[in-house]
C-alpha cells in the first residue's frame, strides 16, 4: 500500500458516501474502481465516509449504524472523524467481520515486517510538508484497499484494482522508517537528559 497515490479515472463517487475532509478528486479516482470491482466480484460493499465531527455526542459506531441504513447491504463501513482522529470499521451483518482481519487493519504499529497496521500509523506519523487533507487521504485508502483485498482473497477472487505487494512494502519500509526515527529522538532526548544532570551533579 503506498503513501503515493496514483489516480487515473474521473468517476462520480458511490463508495465514498460522505467526504468532509479529504476532497480531493483523484483520492475518489482511485477508491471508486476498487469498490465497484470488489462489488460486481464479491457481493460486499466496501463504503467509506469522512466527517469533520460527531454531532451530539454520538459515538462513531452510532454514527457507523445510522449512516449503514442507508447503504446497499450487505456492506462494511470504514470512517474517519477528524476532530478526535477516530477510525472505526463497521459491519452490521457480523458475519462479514470473518472476510478481513480488522485487529491487524487497526493496529496502531506498523513496524516492518512484524506488524501491518494500514491506518492508524500514517494518521500519527509526522510527515514534512504534507498537507492533512493529503495524509489523511494516504491513510484511509491504505485501509481501504487493505480491507478490499482481505475480502476478496476470502471470496477466492482477485482484484485487477489491487495494490499490489510492491507498493505494501514501500508502505512497511515508510511506517518502519518513521517509527526508528522516533525512537532514536525519543533515545538520544534521555541520553542528553542523562549526560546533563552528570555534568551537573559532577560540578557541585
Amino acid at each position: 500500500m503506498a503513501l503515493t497515490l496514483l489516480f487515473t479515472l474521473s468517476l462520480q463517487a458511490d463508495f465514498i458516501v460522505v467526504d468532509e475532509v479529504v476532497k480531493i478528486e483523484a483520492f475518489n479516482e482511485q477508491v471508486e474502481p476498487m469498490g465497484k470491482e470488489l462489488s460486481q466480484k464479491t457481493g460486499i460493499n466496501l463504503y467509506m465516509s469522512l466527517i469533520k465531527e460527531l454531532e451530539n455526542k454520538q459515538s462513531i459506531v452510532e454514527y457507523q449504524k445510522s449512516l449503514m441504513a442507508s447503504l446497499k447491504q450487505p456492506a462494511v463501513l470504514l470512517s474517519f472523524v477528524e476532530s478526535d482522529k477516530q477510525v472505526q470499521i463497521y459491519a452490521e451483518d457480523k458475519s462479514l467481520y470473518e472476510t478481513f482481519d480488522k485487529d491487524q487493519i487497526m493496529d496502531p504499529l506498523a513496524i516492518w515486517p512484524f506488524f501491518n497496521g494500514a491506518i492508524i500509523p500514517i494518521l500519527g506519523a509526522k510527515i514534512k510538508d504534507m498537507p492533512a487533507n493529503e495524509k489523511y487521504a494516504a491513510a484511509m485508502f491504505n485501509g481501504y484497499a487493505e480491507i478490499s483485498e482481505q475480502i476478496a482473497a476470502s471470496k477466492g477472487v482477485v482484484l485487477e484494482t489491487a495494490v499490489g505487494n510492491t507498493n505494501k512494502n514501500i508502505y512497511k519500509l515508510v511506517i518502519s522508517l518513521l517509527f526508528f526515527v522516533s525512537a532514536f529522538t525519543v533515545i538520544k532526548l534521555i541520553y542528553d537528559y542523562k549526560k546533563r544532570k552528570r555534568e551537573k551533579n559532577e560540578s557541585l
